[in-house]
């Protein structure tokens, strides 16, 4: 697991902990910033988006193939059948790919 660097309210400067501790100093309220390597700046456990612990995501499941399937499906209803016919000339087969 990689190490993250935090600032703690009581001490100078910045420490390094792992992920499990980060979720702990942030529950205690022990640390005020940590810094985020995706966003490549650091993250005030006071104002900024945070993920809270045990608060799991209640939607709809996305990520499932079948729902995937679905939802291709469902997409393909709604878009409207466009013939494929060959056009008479290329201008006509130009303005047909621009509006499908």
């Amino acid at each position: 697991m990689p190490y993250i660097r935090v600032i703690y309210k009581t001490k100078d400067g910045f420490d390094y902990v792992s992920g499990d501790l980060l979720e702990v100093l942030i529950r205690e309220d022990a640390i005020t910033h940590f810094f985020r390597p995706s966003e490549k700046r650091w993250i005030s456990v006071k104002f900024d988006h945070i993920r809270r612990g045990g608060s799991w995501y209640q939607g709809p499941e996305r990520r499932s193939t079948d729902l995937k399937a679905q939802s291709q499906e469902q997409k393909e209803d709604r878009e409207p059948h466009i013939s494929k016919a060959q056009p008479t000339n290329w201008l006509e087969g130009l303005w047909r790919d621009i509006e499908s």
